[in-house]
């Protein structure tokens, strides 16, 4: 039943892709526009990205009279329109133009009322600074006027809102806000340098009844962020997160434990049927292993018909992302299979971008020599299937010898010698020349994992986004995913993840984690030795002890057969369903809900 209720949702992140919030909104909203009487999308303006994603109308006249007023006390520059995504959903996007200049007066506000210490931030706090507050008094003059004519709730995404919920707050405008933090600033800190056990420290201080110390961002260099992103945790009505890691994370490191779970979801309406995914599959899988064939067969023969495909993709976020454990088993997996009999071979896609010069000139000289391989083959075929006809027209069974032209043969004996040029040679693991070596590169060589010719496991470290386009695999993610067999991401610090989702959404068995919220989320809908969604074991456990049970899991997929594995993508699927936005959007509602009943005018709450 659709809800008279105006939802404002605010993030840095509409009409501005960087993230995964960006997933999180764009996916949902269908559902956001079923549920509430009135939806907008506010975020910032940015020109470039503006252009291609925002459709600016004539805005509604007392929205046009809000406008006016911003640009004329304040110098904000607001523009209506709609959000070029399937939904076309209402969007504003707010420019701060002159509005800028008032960065250090906001900081110095915020510091009076919050004691937010923003002394030597940094661009990435500054930028987004006076847009959020921008938008706070965006909303505030949008109340006054009159425009709301139902019960309203305005939602803010991330520390990065975190200026226009305060402005709320101060001036006391009566609309609840809802504070939705992904992951926190400074867990993420923590957990990416690898200094300290993070889950130890949450675990040990709520023990003890304690928060983090005052002290810890400072020694990260996060202060700003974390500070802003604790007085919004501290000051909004409704306070939420997306998974149950997180709301550990929150009450230990903000000091506040949310009120109510928002997990991620996505509208399983726009991905295939598991019938549809079974012929795609097959189709993108031929299209990954010609790739694979063209990259690998002008080095050393590799059997096309006995690959595996294995993919993990995600930020370049070495140790939160769970890449150095992927590679360390993988290396394990390595000398495993050298040492059985089994010919399977696994490649493994590794899609983490990362700065390039470019790609590589023979890798693009192989792909080349392929195509034309191909192409004279296919050219040929046509010619020999008439040939073929034209000797039983005649009464004659065909003759080999006659069968191939003379050119053709000399044609396909220099390509051959082209193609074997590089026997001897070692394929190289990436198909594009890094800026410089990286945690992932010297990690594949510390584990041995050079593409050398008795290596069972294969990598290819594709460091740039997949698009079909780039004239390599030619592959957008979406269907790169579903041409593989198996998705693995052994995050460290996830605090939902979107990425394995996708993952059985598309039909592949897939590994997660239970430090990850969507590992937290599933793992009690599936069953005990469930191999269609496979959850590892990470918290409490020693990182080599993690390796080992990640690598028997690798294992025990690769010695699958094809209906064992059909069988677990099929599941995989269905396990993905639960995280439809059909379910998930009560959990909006009932945040929303809260925030009507619970608003109230109430003291700023300094974050010292």
């Amino acid at each position: 039943m659709r809800k008279q209720l105006t939802v404002l949702e605010v993030s840095y992140e509409v009409a501005n892709k960087y993230g995964g919030i960006h997933t999180v909104i764009v996916s949902k909203i269908k559902k956001m526009q079923e549920r509430f009487s009135h939806y907008y999308t506010i975020g910032p303006y940015y020109k470039e990205k503006a252009s291609v994603v925002f459709e600016e109308r004539e805005p509604p006249e007392k929205l046009s009279l809000v406008f006016n007023k911003l640009k004329e006390k304040h110098g904000i520059i607001c523009r209506y329109g709609k959000w070029m995504v399937e939904e076309k959903p209402f969007c504003i996007l707010i420019d701060p133009a002159k509005f800028r200049e008032k960065l250090n007066d906001i900081k110095f506000e915020h510091w009076n009322e919050y004691k937010i210490d923003s002394l030597g931030s940094d661009w990435w706090y500054d930028e987004p600074l006076p847009w959020s507050k921008a938008a706070g008094i965006f909303i505030e003059e949008l109340f006054k006027s009159g425009f709301i004519k139902t019960q309203s709730v305005a939602h803010f995404h991330e520390w990065l809102t975190g200026a226009g919920l305060l402005h709320l707050k101060s001036k006391n405008v009566p609309i609840p806000a809802v504070f939705t933090t992904h992951s926190t600033v400074l867990g993420r800190a923590i957990a990416g340098t690898g200094k300290e056990d993070l889950y130890e420290m949450i675990n040990k201080g709520l023990k003890q009844g304690k928060t983090v110390d005052s002290k810890k961002p400072y020694e990260y260099n996060v202060q700003a962020k974390h500070f802003m992103e604790k007085a919004a945790a501290l000051n909004t009505d409704v306070f939420t997160t997306v998974s149950e890691t997180t709301k550990k994370e929150c009450k230990f490191i903000l000091g506040r434990e949310p009120e109510i779970l928002l997990p991620n979801g996505l509208d399983m309406k726009k991905f295939p049927t598991i019938e549809d995914l079974s012929d795609l599959h097959i189709n993108y899988r031929e299209h990954i292993k010609k790739f694979v064939l063209s990259y690998f067969s002008p080095y050393y023969n590799i059997d096309a018909k006995n690959m595996l495909f294995y993919l993990i993709s995600g930020r370049y976020e070495f140790r939160n992302k769970g890449i150095d454990m992927f590679i360390d088993a993988l290396g394990l997996l390595n000398e495993r299979l050298k040492k059985t009999n089994n010919k399977k071979t696994i490649v493994v896609f590794i899609c983490v971008p990362f700065s390039v010069k470019g790609r590589r000139y023979d890798v693009l000289e192989n792909l080349a020599l392929f195509d034309t391989l191909e192409e004279k083959i296919e050219k040929e075929t046509s010619r020999l299937k008439g040939k073929i006809i034209e000797f039983f027209i005649k009464g004659l069974l065909p003759d080999e010898k006659k069968l191939f032209d003379r050119e053709f043969l000399d044609e396909m004996k220099r390509i051959r010698l082209q193609f074997m040029s590089r026997r001897g040679q070692t394929p190289p693991v990436s198909p594009f020349e890094l800026e410089s070596e990286n945690l992932i590169t010297q990690a594949l060589k510390r584990n041995n994992l050079l593409n050398r010719k008795e290596d069972r496991v294969k990598i290819i470290y594709y460091p740039e986004y997949l698009s079909s386009v780039d004239g390599l695999l030619g592959l957008n993610y979406y269907n790169a995913v579903i041409g593989c067999h198996l998705g693995v991401f052994p995050s460290y610090y996830e605090p939902w993840g979107y990425t394995p989702l996708e993952s059985a959404a598309l039909g592949l068995q897939t590994i997660t984690t239970d430090l990850a919220g969507f590992g937290k989320f599933i793992q009690s809908k599936i069953k005990r030795n469930e191999c269609s969604i496979m959850v590892l074991k990470r918290e409490g456990k020693k990182y080599n002890e993690s390796v080992k049970s990640l690598e028997n899991m690798l294992f025990k997929i690769y010695k699958m057969n094809k209906k064992q594995r059909i069988s677990n993508k099929i599941q995989a699927k269905r396990l993905s369903e639960l995280a439809d936005w059909d379910f998930l959007i009560e959990n909006y509602v009932k945040a929303y809900e809260m925030g009507v009943k619970k608003r109230s005018n109430r003291r700023p709450k300094p974050v010292l």
